[in-house]
């Protein structure tokens, strides 16, 4: 398997010493800044199913893990790759899992320097890669940094495409990077959970409360904007890997004069932040008020 992995991942420039030894040994990036390591795993019967190709397995695994270096402002850089299997598993199975992944690697200028391999007593198939990336000193993004008055964005369009956009979504990098240079946001996250969710997390990291536009909110085309419970459902789903942001209304209107032309991406208004902590709200197509939905993936709710 070793032997494998060194032919499909050979160490780059950025590599001292890379797949094989105990531990990879990797250079620093070039001119300071920091390093990122994010590690998610995806697990059959909870990401995927038996019937997914492992090609697409592979290659969510990592983009989950581009994502949120991403969604911190920073670029990937190196990544091992831990993937545990059922005894039965036939070899080619993992060489299609391993060319997936490869793929999107290469295709973000990410090396792949080592990992683990171990029998899954579960019967299930675990993949947990571990990225690292780099960003400047004074470029990375929290989820704590919003502010009352902040506007709270949204790139793409959610609920696409749900059975697949899981499985071929792109990170979003580019966009990521954009904010970064030019456009600052105050609090950042990736939609891994689903929008109420994760709008939860940056509230409660941040300390603030939050008000959504219903009527704003970027749903796939078909959902009907008279159906408020469908345009939910398609805006709450998990796996959606887009970004949530927040930043100052001068900022924001900045931004969204050159944010499509440059990076090729939509992003919208969906809401305001507010001051009071634990204040989440929705205003539906009639201007009322509700609590924000409770929805999004959690692992350990029955």
């Amino acid at each position: 398997m070793i032997d494998r992995l060194n032919r499909v991942f050979p160490p780059l420039e950025r590599t001292l010493v890379g797949i094989g030894d105990d531990a990879a040994v990797l250079q620093t990036p070039p001119g300071g800044g920091c390093l990122l390591f994010s590690t998610d795993a995806v697990i059959e019967k909870v990401h995927f199913t038996a019937a997914t190709p492992p090609a697409l397995v592979g290659r969510k695994a990592l983009a989950v893990n581009i994502s949120d270096i991403a969604a911190m402002g920073g670029v990937p850089l190196w990544a091992v790759v831990n993937l545990g299997l059922p005894e039965s598993t036939a070899v080619s199975y993992c060489d299609r899992l391993y060319r997936g992944l490869a793929e999107l690697a290469e295709e973000w200028g990410v090396e792949i320097v080592g990992g683990d391999t171990f029998r899954s007593p579960g019967g299930v198939v675990i993949v947990a890669p571990t990225v690292v990336g780099k960003v400047e000193k004074n470029r990375y993004i929290l989820r704590s940094g919003a502010r009352a008055g902040d506007l709270i964005l949204v790139t793409g369009r959610l609920g696409e495409n749900p059975d697949r956009k899981h499985l071929v979504f792109q990170p979003r990098v580019r966009e990521a990077r954009f904010l970064a240079e030019r456009h600052p946001p105050s609090a950042m996250i990736d939609l891994s959970d689903g929008l109420f969710s994760d709008l939860r997390r940056i509230c409660a990291a941040s300390g603030v409360g939050a008000e959504l536009d219903a009527a704003a909110l970027p749903v796939r085309p078909g959902v009907s904007k008279k159906n408020l419970p469908a345009v939910l459902r398609a805006a709450g789903r998990g796996e959606e890997f887009e970004l949530l942001f927040t930043a100052s209304p001068r900022r924001a209107r900045a931004l969204l004069k050159t944010f499509k032309s440059s990076v090729g991406t939509e992003v919208t208004v969906i809401g305001k932040i507010l001051p009071e902590p634990g204040r989440l709200e929705l205003v539906d197509f009639s201007g009322r008020r509700r609590s924000l939905p409770v929805s999004g993936w959690d692992h350990f709710k029955a």
